[in-house]
């Protein structure tokens, strides 16, 4: 290894070739090389050229608008982003992974030039046919920015029967002179169909709503009843928690039905049981459905379609904790004193039965004294512990510094054809709240176990921000008029955040004002993303987190379930294992990393369509709004049920904005600044763009 990196670093551009010329074991040094290539010290074309990533060439993804020119960002330093012009392009295309060097501009700027592109990330496309402007041809137009100024050539386009609106998924082959050559892979739908546009938003971010005939079958072979006489059934009996009062709590329409809970009171506090459904007692590793269930990483929730991680036997039937059958169920088993501190805490295989289906509007009814559905005493009693529980934890979570405020979500009600009925903003009341603070108590103990132990295990970690970060919003809040009320040492304590909150919500009175305020954090805040090593999760105010509790929906979940029984179960500890399962760990890590960012961008685009096609025959109306984001060109403002829109910089006539203060001024010295209430008028909503545009009232 140390002799092929200082070759490296004598030629920082060569060949493959030339490398295993060089030295003597082709096979070993291949391996480093991949390995390199894996850690970004290297850069590998497709052509067998090899960077050194160094002070001369840099690797990073790129991004390109429809304006033509791009930016870099460095994959080693995430904070760097370098201009490129379209001229130094060299052939690349919208998130390519490329080597690039950097040069000084006379003004003392720097762009980048790209050399050569490493890995191509971007395969396929999705796209609309429209007719051309000639009226004669079809031309498909991407939906992703990056890529219309290319002018997209279907080299297969006689095998399909193709005409406008049509949705297509389209392999990329190559792209040469501002061409991009595809290969026709699926007609998705009708671009004016609302549903086949929500599918369509899933192939963009490479989310595949199906499963093949092979995952399909072993999800039936193992979807079947209970084997009484299997040994890791038996093995399980001496734990059941069958005569437990344990219920679901969830949304209306849920059918994949992960956790199940049950309070009941001590001498001393409370005994919370989280008991989760067994996904990997049937879906075992190095399977195909284990295999397809890895690369979905997670289910994806488009406006009220699901597209599942596991087929529907599964997820809805088998593994679902419907209420008044059997199921096979993890175990997290958490003793809390009376002011909501964990005590004790243990995990073990178990069998249960769910007593009851309760929905979260149903609970939250309860807590308000009715009885819609004529819940039994048992139940009632169970419910009431519960609460007085949660808001134990809530003021113990409080109190260490975990960061609490409410995020507005729009809730998008559609019809039987997928059309957007209306759009409101999500409810939560005490159930929501009390569900989110038994799974993460039940995650935190889980981690936490595994931890104290030192196994290899993945976890959701979420890093402190930067103090740079924090610097920036401090002076955000300054400028919108509010003291946080500390000196500049506390402002760089990220476990100051909280008091910071505090004084927001102390000096800010009206609540759509402050939402828009606090939500500005998340701005500046790290995103939580899963890994080997254990960091903390910050937002938490957590030493030592994971994902236990759905392993419905989450591979993260399903894989620490698999860990669990290996580690406290079958104490199973042979060195071989647990090296492979770090390996495995990381492996996993990266890629349901992207599949998650994947599911939120796919899920944030959904939402801008189905708010367009919720707004489009809205026009000239006029609405009250708060303004919930200013930018150079313009101000973004949210509506009280979740829709935004811009006010572009044109439609504000005399305003300017000030970099210093982040407002629009104008020659009066009026202002508009963030959260401030505004009125709007709907101008312009084009479902096919996803944008919304308003102009200002008066």
């Amino acid at each position: 290894m140390e002799h092929l990196i200082s070759y490296l670093k004598k030629n920082e551009q060569t060949t493959l070739n030339d490398i295993l010329n060089h030295f003597n074991n082709k096979e070993e040094v291949t391996n480093i090389l991949k390995k390199l290539k894996e850690d970004y010290k290297i850069g590998w074309t497709n052509d067998n050229k090899i960077y050194y990533i160094d002070e001369k060439f840099k690797i990073g993804s790129i991004r390109i608008n429809d304006k033509g020119f791009g930016f870099v960002k460095n994959y080693n330093n995430l904070e760097e982003d370098f201009f490129v012009a379209p001229n130094s392009l060299n052939g690349c295309i919208t998130s390519d992974e490329v080597i690039y060097t950097i040069e000084k501009e006379s003004d003392d700027r720097t762009k980048a030039n790209i050399e050569g592109i490493s890995s191509r990330v971007k395969t396929s496309l999705v796209g609309e046919l429209v007719k051309s402007k000639c009226g004669r041809f079809i031309d498909l137009i991407p939906s992703e920015q990056g890529f219309k100024n290319y002018r997209i050539v279907m080299i297969n386009q006689k095998d399909f029967r193709l005409k406008p609106d049509l949705i297509l998924k389209v392999k990329i082959l190559d792209v040469r002179d501002k061409k991009l050559f595809v290969k026709i892979q699926k007609i998705i739908g009708n671009s004016n169909k609302a549903v086949d546009r929500i599918i369509s938003i899933a192939y963009e971010f490479n989310i595949k709503p199906d499963f093949n005939p092979l995952v399909l079958r072993q999800a039936d072979e193992v979807a079947v009843p209970i084997n009484y006489n299997d040994y890791e059934i038996k093995r399980r009996l001496k734990d059941s928690i069958i005569d437990k009062c344990l219920v679901t709590i969830d949304g209306e329409d849920s059918k994949d039905l992960d956790d199940a809970i049950y309070v009941e009171k001590t001498l001393t506090g409370y005994k919370l049981f989280v008991a989760i459904a067994d996904v990997s007692y049937y879906v075992r590793p190095f399977t195909e459905l284990d295999n397809s269930a890895l690369f979905k990483g997670n289910s994806v929730y488009l406006a009220n379609k699901v597209i599942p991680m596991l087929p529907e036997k599964l997820s809805n039937g088998v593994c679902s904790l419907n209420p008044n059958e059997e199921k096979l169920c993890m175990v997290a088993e958490i003793l809390f004193d009376n002011n909501g501190k964990v005590v004790n805490k243990k995990v073990y295989e178990s069998i249960m039965i769910s007593k009851a289906r309760l929905t979260y509007k149903e609970v939250n009814s309860i807590f308000e004294g009715q009885n819609p559905n004529n819940r039994n005493g048992e139940v009632l009693e169970m419910l009431e512990n519960a609460k007085e529980l949660h808001l134990a934890i809530e003021k113990e979570r409080i109190s260490r510094g975990s960061i609490e405020f409410e995020i507005s979500e729009p809730k998008i009600i559609l019809d039987k054809e997928f059309n957007v009925v209306n759009i409101i903003k999500r409810s939560r009341g005490i159930s929501e709240k009390l569900i989110e603070n038994f799974m993460v108590s039940a995650n935190e103990a889980v981690a936490t176990i595994i931890f104290q132990k030192e196994y290899p295990l993945i976890y959701r970690n979420h890093d402190i921000p930067k103090e740079d970060s924090l610097k920036e919003w401090y002076a955000s809040l300054k400028a919108l008029g509010i003291n946080a009320k500390m000196n500049e040492l506390e402002k760089l304590n990220p476990k100051k955040i909280q008091s910071a909150l505090k004084e927001i919500e102390l000096q800010v009175k009206d609540e759509t004002e402050r939402e828009v305020i606090n939500i500005t954090l998340l701005r500046f805040m790290e995103k939580a993303e899963y890994g080997l090593d254990n960091i903390g999760h910050f937002g938490l105010a957590s030493d030592c987190y994971t994902h236990f509790t759905s392993p419905i929906r989450r591979y993260s979940d399903l894989l620490v379930h698999r860990y669990l029984k290996q580690y406290l179960v079958e104490k199973d500890f042979k060195e071989n294992k647990l090296k492979n399962n770090e390996k495995f760990i990381s492996k996993a890590s990266n890629i349901i990393n992207e599949t998650e960012r994947n599911a939120v961008s796919a899920e944030r685009e959904v939402n801008k369509v189905c708010m367009c096609e919720y707004m489009k025959d809205k026009v000239n109306i006029e609405y009250s709004g708060v303004i919930s984001a200013v930018l150079k060109f313009g101000i973004f403002v949210q509506l009280s049920n979740c829709v935004e829109g811009l006010v572009h910089i044109s439609e504000l006539k005399d305003y300017v904005y000030d970099t210093e203060k982040s407002i629009m001024i104008n020659k009066n010295n009026n202002t508009l600044r963030l959260g401030q209430i505004i009125k709007i008028r709907v101008k312009n909503a084009d479902v096919k763009k996803r944008v919304i545009d308003f102009e200002l009232v008066g």
